[in-house]
């Protein structure tokens, strides 16, 4: 399961913009409920890293254990 954190701070799931508010609900419904899921959150690198964080720690106190952030690698290496 991918999310993305764009550069405005919209939050996707996959390609659908979702809530902060609504987004464990919603991973909650589309995991059925398992929260041993591997999450990946992908962020716009020019989004503040503090609305990244945000989004992964509201994920962690739902009980997702499995979430990483999605680096690219720096051009020409």
């Amino acid at each position: 399961m991918t999310l993305a954190v764009d550069a405005d701070g919209n939050i996707f799931i996959q390609e659908t913009a979702v809530d902060l508010e609504d987004l464990v609900a919603k991973l909650l419904a589309i995991t059925e409920r398992k929260k041993d899921t591997r999450i990946f959150i992908r962020g716009d690198r020019k989004i503040n890293y503090g609305r990244v964080m945000h989004v992964m720690s509201a994920i962690n106190r739902a009980g997702f254990a499995n979430v990483a952030l999605i680096t690219e690698k720096p051009k020409g290496r």
